[in-house]
Parts: structure tokens; C-alpha cells; sequence
């Protein structure tokens, strides 16, 4: 009697051991899958001014750096950063505001299939996505094509930073991961309670995909330098005028924002 309560106990501990392990597998492909999959990285954020371009213009960077084939795009008409700083051979304008001008993204990714794009979009522009859905329905035909869409929203301390996100949560739902990226030109990490304290973090973090990362502070004589000379991150290292400590802060900096970057490998596609 006992020994065939043994083998019960232990066919029970076998059936349990190889479920475990058939979970632990299909969790690892899932992983692996989401690894491997395109990525449209959507970077957004409030009013002008919270760092969105910068950040874009720093993971573009990170991008060219790690020689990765991709698709950049600045959609920010008005101030286009991102063109401005790395060219017209690298990036791509688009007017999302001039209705069809925005099918040239969905055209491109589905003609070129690179695993990463970039698209910078400019301030409050939340019913872009509206308008694209409504006549392209963009989720659907971007996972047709083999792209999960991440929503990068680069926030500072004020209340429009959780209202704008609310708004892009609400839109989008579980269809995209999240990304939220805290200018620590704004304060340090600690210091962004509206959002750290707020209702929506705790829903969003119950209900989707989201992770959280800082971006470091660069040194406004430094940023002003490259804003000036309309430089790439890399360019202070060939420009004349660039003295040692410019290229130092550009150096330091770029290690520390792609160190933070990397917590987000997968949502970023730097695996």
C-alpha cells in the first residue's frame, strides 16, 4: 500500500514537473518570438519641449551605432529634429496631418520589411491615430505586415505628461506595448509623482505591456552646441569646434542613455 502511494506521489510529481516545463518552453518561444518580431517604435509625448525629439534622436543613434537596417521617420512638420540632425538620406519626413501622406509609412514597411521604424511624432498629436484607424485600421494592417507597435511617451512633472498618456492608453489599449520614458531634465527619478502616484500607472501596469526608464540629463552647453550646429550625437567627434569636453558629455551620455535603453531591449528591438 505504501509503495503504491509513492508511485502516485511521485507519477503526481512527474505529471507536475513535466507541466512546469512545458509552460517554462512556451513562455521561453513567446519570449523568443516577441524578440524576433518588427518593431514600429512610436515615440510621442506632450507639449513641445519634454524631450521627445531628443530622445528619438538618441535612440536613432543607438540604432546607426549597432548598424541596425531601418526606417526613420520625423513627423513633426514644424521643428522636424530628427531630420534636422541626421539628414535627409536617413530620415524621411511625413506630414501626418495632410491626409494620405501618412499610407507612405504603411507602404514602405510592407515594401521594405525592416525590422525596426522610427517614427517621431510631434506634439499632441493623438488624433493621428484616430484618423489612420478609422481609414487604414493601422493595428491590424501592421500586424498583417509582422510589426508590433511601441508607444514611447516621454514625460516631464506636469499633469498634461499623465493626460496625454491617458489619452493614448485609452486609444490604444492592448494593441501596442508602453514605454514610459522620465526626462530627468525634469528632476530626478523620484520626483515624477503625478505619474508615479497616479491611477492610470497602476491600470496600465494591471491591464498591458509596460515598462519604465529614465533618460539621462545632458548638459545644456553640450546640447545647445549640437542644437546649434544641427549635429548627430556622433558628429562632435569630427567637428572642429567641438572641444574635448562636448565630446566627453556626448560620450558619457550616450553610454548612460543606452544603458537605460536596454532595460527595454525588446520594445526597442536592440536584442
Amino acid at each position: 500500500m505504501t509503495k503504491r502511494r509513492e508511485s502516485t506521489a511521485m507519477s503526481t510529481e512527474n505529471i507536475s514537473n513535466k507541466a512546469s516545463n512545458e509552460s517554462n518552453v512556451e513562455n521561453t518561444n513567446l519570449e523568443l518570438q516577441k524578440a524576433n518580431q518588427k518593431r514600429l517604435v512610436i515615440v510621442t509625448g506632450d507639449k513641445g519641449g519634454v524631450g521627445k525629439s531628443t530622445f528619438s534622436r538618441g535612440l536613432l543613434q543607438i540604432y546607426i551605432n549597432k548598424k541596425t537596417h531601418l526606417l526613420a521617420y520625423d513627423a513633426d512638420k514644424r521643428n522636424p529634429q530628427l531630420e534636422r540632425h541626421y539628414g535627409k538620406d536617413i530620415v524621411r519626413c511625413l506630414d501626418i496631418f495632410n491626409r494620405g501622406e501618412a499610407d507612405i509609412l504603411l507602404v514602405n514597411l510592407d515594401e521594405q520589411q525592416p525590422p525596426i521604424a522610427l517614427l517621431d511624432l510631434p506634439a499632441q498629436s493623438s488624433s493621428f491615430f484616430e484618423t489612420f484607424e478609422r481609414e487604414l485600421n493601422i493595428f491590424d494592417s501592421l500586424k498583417e505586415c509582422g510589426y508590433q507597435i511601441t508607444m514611447v511617451s516621454v514625460i516631464s512633472r506636469v499633469k498634461d505628461s499623465v493626460s496625454i498618456l491617458k489619452l493614448l492608453y485609452e486609444y490604444c489599449g492592448d494593441r501596442v506595448d508602453y514605454l514610459v520614458v522620465k526626462n530627468l531634465f525634469y528632476g530626478t527619478e523620484d520626483k515624477f509623482e503625478r505619474y508615479d502616484e497616479s491611477k492610470l500607472r497602476k491600470q496600465m501596469k494591471d491591464k498591458v505591456a509596460v515598462q519604465e526608464i529614465v533618460m539621462p540629463d545632458l548638459f545644456y552647453k553640450t546640447y545647445d552646441f549640437l542644437d546649434e550646429h544641427s549635429l548627430p550625437f556622433s558628429g562632435v567627434y569630427e567637428h572642429a569646434k567641438a572641444n574635448l569636453a562636448i565630446r566627453l558629455r556626448v560620450k558619457s551620455w550616450l553610454a548612460e542613455f543606452e544603458k537605460n535603453a536596454l532595460k527595454a531591449a525588446t520594445m526597442l528591438g536592440l536584442e
